[in-house]
């Protein structure tokens, strides 16, 4: 059995995380039926679950019954079970995820849901309390890595040669987003060209990677326990740097001259880091001697992912799935245009996307 774990992650919200974790996971379910893949909804406001359970009010009254059966089939289940004593566990006490199929017949049925809970952001006051059990030395660590057991114990052998996991992560560097980031191999960046996007991965950089941009920043930090201390005195690992996906680029004229200024700088930026912490990044084929080889290695660009994908997250419809017309009625009765010419760019690209995904 082989376990993947891509974490999809930004510090700036409205970056369109959520809806590329949606459509990349459904596509990659449809071209590799051998495997099983696993969606982990890690954001209190659970917007992937509704999309995966059939899009706006359907999506939301199913994940809300998730919520509120007894067994609590769910990420916070999860959670309330590893306050409960068992942040060490070597076996799962039940199951909990949740097969999208039976739900929602436009996802494949080898994609299965550990589904989103609004009572998540209520638990972090205890998992805070948890991870400093003067009583369990241990205790940061095994919260830090509960997910990637949980990855590995939903596992069917039976089924499937191996596991893809996504996780939507939420833009708070909140505990749980710490558990969802330490549990992952790679990391997935979505972004956007503005400059509010540069700064997010200017935080990034810091938060997750001890990376300060500044050696007055870096002086303050040495002086406090950081997230990034925490992982070197556990000798635990980060997930490599994978993409970074540019949302809802476009091509009108005005708009595209201010979007590749502000594109070129992030990448500069980007490119930067990686020339000088290679080691945070995932491993590439070939080393890339230029930025412009660079950019084809670890970046990929989302045409008009805002229109197409509020349509398909909105409906629960994969972009793959929609069907071949230029208006779709949103579940408020709203239709939307959607130009067939920026619908099958908008697909061309998370196709490419997924495709780098191993």
């Amino acid at each position: 059995m082989t376990i993947d774990i891509y974490a999809f992650y930004n510090n700036k919200g409205g970056v369109g995380k959520t809806t590329l974790c949606f459509n990349a996971a459904t596509l990659y379910a449809k071209n590799n039926p051998n495997t099983q893949v696993l969606v982990i909804d890690m954001c209190p406001q659970a917007n992937i679950s509704q999309f995966l359970l059939g899009g706006g009010r359907v999506g939301y009254q199913i994940n809300q019954r998730l919520q509120s059966s007894s067994t609590r089939k769910n990420i916070v289940g999860f959670m309330d079970w590893l306050l409960k004593g068992n942040s060490n566990f070597r076996r799962l006490n039940t199951s909990y995820q949740v097969g999208v199929h039976p739900f929602n017949k436009k996802i494949s049925s080898n994609l299965y849901l550990i589904a989103g809970d609004s009572f998540l952001e209520s638990l972090s006051l205890a998992l805070n309390y948890a991870v400093i059990n003067p009583a369990n030395i241990r205790a940061w660590s095994e919260y830090m890595t509960a997910i990637r057991r949980l990855c590995e114990y939903e596992f069917n052998s039976e089924k499937y040669n191996n596991i893809v996991v996504f996780i939507d992560c939420n833009p708070s560097f909140s505990i749980y987003t710490q558990m969802a980031l330490v549990s992952s191999d790679k990391i997935v960046i979505p972004m956007m060209a503005d400059f509010s996007s540069l700064e997010g991965i200017k935080s990034l950089f810091m938060l997750l990677y001890g990376q300060y941009q500044s050696a007055a920043l870096k002086q303050y930090a040495d002086d406090i326990i950081t997230f990034n201390k925490q992982i070197d005195s556990f000798n635990l690992e980060l997930p490599k740097i994978y993409e970074f996906v540019f949302n809802n680029y476009t091509i009108k004229d005005g708009v595209a001259t201010a979007f590749d200024s502000i594109r070129t700088e992030l990448i500069e930026f980007c490119y930067d880091q990686f020339r000088k912490f290679p080691k945070l990044f995932a491993p590439c084929q070939k080393e890339p001697t230029s930025m412009t080889e660079w950019e084809n290695f670890y970046v990929s660009n989302i045409k008009d992912f805002h229109t197409s994908g509020k349509v398909s997250s909105s409906l629960g419809i994969p972009m793959f799935s929609l069907p071949n017309q230029s208006k779709y009625k949103m579940p408020d009765g709203t239709e939307v245009n959607l130009p067939s010419g920026n619908y099958e760019k908008a697909l061309e690209d998370i196709e490419y996307f997924v495709n780098k995904i191993k």
